[in-house]
């Protein structure tokens, strides 16, 4: 007697029609917490800021053991060169983090408020990379593939777009834009066309992964929310 096949509750198309809804960045653009930083104070502005500093570092970390758990098919390549994009292609001079360094520096961050994380923010972080340890890898492709390269961008272009208009952002000289002109450009965008491409691959050989990547990506949606809610919170 056989036995019974998993029945997939998603699809990829399902899965891709469900990414793309949560994804626009008219969603974001509606956001009050955004919308604040088109006004909000310098001082505030800061700590929102390095608050973020710890996503760039925990990212890197988490796409490495992503990595690590994939099997070896195109999009564990395509990860591995964004994995070194984010280091600095060899040079940790012009590692992201650095360059996001770099810009926190240039508006006046002193370096030891670089340090200075907020312990709910922290532990989203560590909820995160919880499950990306203890889960599949497709439930990690969601996660931190979906969840950090493509939804970080829309997200961060949002971003940018409000606080770059802001009158105390606009009198500073000589901001360090490196990390920005990265993450709110064609190379990021290339990275989420690359990633979809690849993904897709992955469920045409591995329908039944669907599920997985769904899940992933639901819980990333949720933390990232979350983990934002708490970054504009303990700016306060």
């Amino acid at each position: 007697m056989r036995a019974m096949q998993h029945k997939t509750e998603y699809s990829a198309e399902s899965f891709w029609q469900f990414a793309d809804i949560t994804q626009t960045s008219e969603k974001y653009k509606i956001d009050k917490n955004l919308q604040y930083l088109a006004i909000a104070p310098l001082d505030r502005l800061k700590k929102i800021f390095v608050q973020y500093r710890f996503f760039t570092h925990y990212y890197i970390t988490d796409l490495a053991i992503l990595i690590s758990k994939l099997p070896f098919n195109n999009l564990r390549s395509i990860l591995a060169e964004i994995l070194s994009e984010e280091l600095g292609d060899g040079n940790a001079r012009y590692s992201h983090p650095e360059l996001y360094d770099d810009f926190l520096r240039s508006i006046g961050i002193p370096p030891s408020s670089l340090v200075q994380s907020d312990a709910n923010c922290i532990r989203y972080l560590e909820n995160i990379r919880s499950s990306l340890i203890q889960r599949s890898w497709a439930y990690g492709v969601g996660l931190r593939g979906m969840g950090g390269e493509c939804l970080c961008q829309i997200y961060l272009a949002t971003m940018h777009e409000y606080f770059s208009k802001n009158p105390a952002i606009q009198a500073l000289d000589n901001i360090a834009w490196k990390f920005w002109e990265i993450h709110i450009g064609e190379e990021d965008l290339h990275h989420q066309r690359i990633v979809r491409a690849a993904i897709n691959e992955a469920m045409s050989s591995q329908p039944n992964i669907a599920d997985d990547l769904m899940t992933g990506y639901i819980e990333s949606k949720m933390a990232w929310d979350d983990f934002w809610q708490q970054i504009f919170k303990s700016a306060r």
